[in-house]
């Protein structure tokens, strides 16, 4: 496929990766001023999603066909 044949879906998976990046960093640094170990438990899977969502946006292949 061409790369630009799925810039939508790359484009929004960029998008909702670099949205849950910033909001689990926002949730992890406020969670270790106010409750460590239960905001962590709500920042790490966000901070995975992103980094799952960021790789799948530079991958060679559409995501979705």
């Amino acid at each position: 496929m061409k790369p630009t044949s799925c810039l939508a879906e790359r484009l929004f998976s960029a998008g909702a990766g670099i949205t849950l990046l910033v909001v689990g960093a926002l949730i992890a640094v406020f969670s270790l001023v106010t409750l460590p170990f239960i905001g962590l438990i709500v920042a790490a899977p966000a901070l995975v999603s992103s980094a799952f969502l960021l790789a799948a946006a530079r991958r060679a292949e559409c995501p979705i066909h």
